[in-house]
């Protein structure tokens, strides 16, 4: 049995749940952060400066976790949506190419502060494998010949 087949025996929309859950929990560390409730020392490998600086960067960590939200949303099938070839092969296309990103997240996690190596790895390792689920699973129609 070929790899890609392995991993799409794991549900597509199970994935995707946890995908999303996993993204809630990042939404609400740095919520926690921006509240101050989280040191801000915790996070981003320890090196923010200053509190401010930690309330833009976990701004700016919400909207992308929030756009990323919404790709899983469409991409695991959580939302129906019908693909046409092209739409259903670029989505794909998207997911693949930001792969990579995800596993150099992970890098980053066990290179942080404990608080990252004990605890944020952990929910990067779990968004990763699922992301990879997500990605390789084929949406579009067949090409009509």
């Amino acid at each position: 049995m070929k790899f890609i087949e392995r991993v799409r025996q794991f549900s597509l929309k199970k994935a995707g749940y946890i995908n999303l859950t996993i993204a809630v929990i990042n939404i609400l560390i740095h919520v926690f952060v921006m509240a101050g409730i989280l040191p801000y020392t915790w996070v981003n490998g320890g090196r923010t400066e200053n509190y401010e600086a930690a309330c833009s960067i976990a701004f700016s960590s919400i909207i992308v976790i929030a756009v990323t939200m919404l790709l899983t949303l469409i991409a695991s099938g959580i939302i129906p949506v019908k693909f046409n070839r092209f739409f259903g092969i670029f989505l794909t296309v998207i997911l693949i190419v930001l792969l990579p990103f995800s596993f150099i997240g992970i890098v980053q996690q066990f290179l942080g502060t404990l608080f990252e190596k004990c605890f944020c790895s952990i929910l990067a390792l779990i968004s990763f494998l699922t992301a990879f689920r997500i990605a390789f699973e084929k949406r579009w129609p067949e090409k009509k010949v």
